[in-house]
């Protein structure tokens, strides 16, 4: 699926995405999910949306495409290294899976990372984060426990640079070092 068109292409005015769903239940989280996060999808989104994907599969798709998950493997790297040494954090575990795209195991890159508070003084790992200076979003808003906190990873990259600092930060304050 293609959940978000914008980070896709980086067209920031591009906010479109799509997902073909079996599970009428998660069908209509994802809906409600939407129409909250976005207020509906324009056509005129749709349409621009459509002409972005077409432009980026006219060519060889395969660079651009390399060039993303590049990016984002390397920010995963760096995400994990920073709280590995961290009895407080942790990120989902992310298995190699076959991409059928490239035709071999891939490890997946998603665009959040789901983090979990594991100190017991850590109850809401949304307020955790937020103190700290993390921007990210309660785990209650997709049906998950208050000790996830859910933390984009696909913005800028020097967005992703504050909020490694900010977690080196964090950790440092319960005396573990880090470098990047």
């Amino acid at each position: 699926m293609i959940f978000s068109n914008s980070k896709l292409t980086g067209h920031g005015g591009n906010r479109f995405g799509w997902a073909i769903v079996k599970d009428e239940g998660l069908y209509k989280k994802m809906e409600e999910y939407i129409q909250i996060n976005t207020m509906g999808v324009s056509r005129e989104a749709q349409l621009r949306a459509l002409k972005l994907l077409n432009v980026v599969l006219e060519g060889n798709a395969k660079p651009f495409f390399q060039s993303g998950y590049a990016t984002m493997r390397n920010r995963w790297t760096r995400l994990k290294q920073v709280l590995s040494k961290s009895n407080r954090f942790t990120v989902q575990k992310l298995s190699r899976k076959y991409c059928s795209f490239y035709k071999t195991f891939k490890y997946p890159t998603p665009a959040y990372a789901w983090m979990k508070c594991k100190r017991e003084e850590d109850k809401n790992c949304y307020e955790t984060l937020k103190a700290a200076g993390i921007s990210c979003h309660p785990g209650n808003y997709f049906s998950a426990d208050d000790r996830f906190a859910r933390v984009s990873i696909s913005r800028s990259q020097d967005d992703f640079e504050i909020l490694l600092n900010k977690l080196i930060y964090l950790l440092a304050r319960d005396g573990i070092n880090h470098s990047i």
